[in-house]
């Protein structure tokens, strides 16, 4: 396969949960884990506010904690290893694809540590030619903290996510950006529009990106 090296140096730079990762967990109540999401990216958020840091596994257990005590349910805390086995959606496949033509990063909010397992545990950690995690500015996306760090130290990329905060977050310091819209999700207008919208990875495959 004949590459453009314009492209081969270009980045995408991928959102974790939500976007390559489904959040969920065996023996969870969709609920549950809905609500629980939710208070972690709330936590997340009002951390970066008040700028203060937790990293984002203590995060995730602060918040299972919490939710766990609004439901009335024992709090076990080997239930937050399964968020280093969470399933990958069917076209993250398409990253095989994808890394023949693109530079492929993680952009997370989640730790270095617990992103690699996770990549590892699904077989696609060595698609990736680096993992960037929130960890680096010690605050929390969508702050322009995040979004302009990755750009100073990697140039020219897109940000890859399902989350519209995400993307916002992005489009806000002037990083390109694409739309996986897995959830049949409109867009709301408060926020700059991102370039391409797509359903699926395979989408992207044939864009031609520069």
């Amino acid at each position: 396969m004949i590459v453009n090296s314009d492209r081969r140096n270009l980045i995408l730079a991928f959102d974790v949960y939500g976007t390559l990762f489904q959040i969920k967990i065996p023996d969870i109540p969709e609920h549950i884990m809905n609500e629980w999401r939710q208070k972690q990216l709330e936590f997340t958020w009002r951390l970066a506010l008040m700028e203060k840091w937790l990293d984002f596994d203590e995060v995730t257990k602060i918040a299972f904690k919490y939710i766990c005590e609004k439901n009335n349910l024992n709090f076990n805390d080997s239930i937050l290893e399964e968020w280093l086995m969470l399933k990958p959606f069917d076209d993250v496949s398409e990253l095989k694809s994808l890394c023949e033509s693109y530079d492929l990063f993680i952009l997370s909010n989640g730790t270095y540590k617990s992103i690699q397992a996770l990549l590892k545990n699904s077989n696609i950690l060595d698609l990736f030619k680096k993992i960037y995690s929130v960890e680096e500015v010690r605050t929390y996306k969508p702050s322009p903290k995040v979004y302009k760090d990755f750009m100073n130290k990697h140039g020219n990329s897109y940000l890859i996510s399902s989350n519209a905060w995400d993307l916002a977050g992005a489009k806000n310091v002037g990083m390109k950006a694409i739309y996986l819209n897995r959830y049949n999700i409109p867009l709301d207008t408060l926020s700059q529009k991102p370039d391409y919208i797509v359903n699926n990875l395979k989408d992207i495959v044939r864009l031609k990106l520069t």
